[in-house]
């Protein structure tokens, strides 16, 4: 089926472009201070191959189901001759040639025949154009011809540089339309400045220009969950803004409940304790090493441009804060993006070695490690999963190398590990995976032989 589009005679108006329909010869008519009108006498099909570049609205403009089908004339009101121009040309061979001093009228004319390809290349175009001096245009012009690739573009282009660009271009970051600073604020890759420094922008941008009806909103989206308890009682007392707002203060409260509760963090985390990171991250933790025999490092891989890693030669595995012990053939587990370690074996100062039942946990806001209850069992060579709120220890080695058919389960909120209950069959070296609140356990040792997956059931633990 082929797209029909209106092929133009005079290509020449001043604000506004009138189409109408005749079925005559076409004539043209260029009075001077009058505008100019365009007259056609058929519809020409474009080439084959380039029907993807015209739309569909915009050939139903003119069949039978449309207002337009029966009008003796159709004004296309905002759209320049230009703007048309480059639109029809574009509908006919799919190729356009974009350039700063046209590409509002392309636009207009792309957004008001609803040629899509032509909007989404126009947006490419302008997302290689973005920087620090027309972020906020292209973002008004994002805002107007609903352009949600280039308004991603833009608040992504904001979130990776606000930090630079409070101290070029303060003015301009205070000047930001509100819906734009709620969604850089929204962001978890929002990382170039500290929770404390977003909420002093925070302040200061409604302090600016008096935009205090954004208040109780615009907080919402400010982490103070990741803000330390000397700073959060700091802003509570002194702020007159939140001793001004119920909602900010009920905001500053919660935080100071979710530090308090110190063990329950990770079945509390919400929006706003979420810590915010530039991208996935990977952690390894712990093992052994030739020179020591267990080590207690906790290293995380910070993706980068692959230019970039070929330029440094070597992976970008960077340095975190190291366990209290170290330990090897233990077992780890995130809940609430919180890193759990238990178990595994560690060296003594006599130089033997055993399985261990002591738990630690990483909290990557702080960089920083805390010891939890310990498990019942000393485990190693085990299954550690985390299933709704729990965390459940499945089989493994205990310190006499005996295997264990014992499944135990830690509540965060009570910070305590509890027996649940244990399988038929004494499990070691097994596979474990968590998917959709089952915990499936595939294999385990035994005379060299490994036996088929097993389902445990959370139904059952209860």
């Amino acid at each position: 089926m082929a797209y029909f589009v209106i092929l133009p005679l005079l290509l020449k108006s001043r604000n506004s472009t009138h189409i109408k329909q005749s079925w005559q010869p076409a004539v043209t008519t260029s009075e001077p201070g009058s505008e100019e009108e365009w007259k056609f006498d058929s519809f020409i099909p474009p080439k084959r191959g380039a029907n993807k570049a015209s739309s569909c609205p915009t050939k139903a403009m003119f069949s039978l189901c449309m207002v337009e089908s029966e009008a003796d004339e159709v004004n296309l009101h905002g759209v320049t001759s230009l703007g048309l121009k480059q639109a029809l040309d574009f509908a006919y061979t799919g190729q356009i040639l974009l350039e700063p001093g046209v590409i509002h009228d392309v636009l207009a004319a792309g957004s008001h025949l609803q040629l899509l390809e032509l909007l989404s290349l126009c947006s490419h175009y302008l997302i290689e154009e973005l920087n620090s001096f027309n972020y906020l245009d292209l973002y008004k012009l994002a805002d107007l011809f609903n352009l949600t690739l280039l308004e991603n573009a833009v608040i992504g282009f904001l979130v990776k540089h606000l930090s630079e660009l409070l101290k070029s271009h303060p003015e301009e970051v205070l000047a930001l339309p509100y819906c734009l600073l709620r969604e850089v604020f929204k962001s978890d890759r929002l990382t170039s400045l500290s929770e404390e420094q977003i909420w002093q922008l925070a302040v200061r941008w409604l302090e600016h220009n008096c935009r205090y009806q954004y208040l109780d909103e615009l907080l919402q989206y400010v982490r103070f969950g990741l803000m330390d308890v000397d700073t959060l009682h700091t802003v509570a007392l002194t702020h007159p803004l939140v001793q001004a707002s119920e909602t900010a203060t009920a905001l500053i409260n919660e935080a100071l409940a979710y530090h308090q509760s110190v063990y329950a963090q990770p079945v509390w985390q919400t929006a706003r304790t979420k810590p915010r990171f530039q991208s996935d991250t990977l952690y390894i933790i712990g093992g052994k090493k030739r020179e020591v025999c267990k080590v207690k490092e906790l290293r995380y891989f910070n993706p980068v441009d692959q230019e970039n890693v070929h330029i440094a030669g070597i992976a970008n595995w960077s340095e975190l804060a190291p366990m209290p012990v170290g330990r090897s053939h233990h077992c780890v587990a995130v809940m609430g993006d919180f890193l759990f370690v238990a178990g595994g074996e560690v060296e003594h100062s006599t130089g033997r070695t055993c399985a261990v039942r002591t738990v630690c946990r990483y909290d990557p806001r702080t960089n920083s490690w805390a010891e939890i209850a310990p498990m019942k069992n000393c485990r190693e060579h085990f299954v550690l999963g985390a299933v709704d709120e729990y965390l459940y220890a499945v089989g493994g080695r205990n310190e006499l190398r005996q295997v264990l058919p014992t499944v135990e389960r830690y509540c965060p909120k009570k910070n305590k590990w509890t027996f649940v209950q244990s399988f038929d069959r004494s499990l070691s070296c097994h596979a474990g995976y968590v998917v959709d609140g089952l915990l499936w356990i595939s294999g385990r040792k035994r005379f060299t032989q490994f036996e088929v997956l097993t389902k445990y059931q959370n139904t059952v633990l209860n």
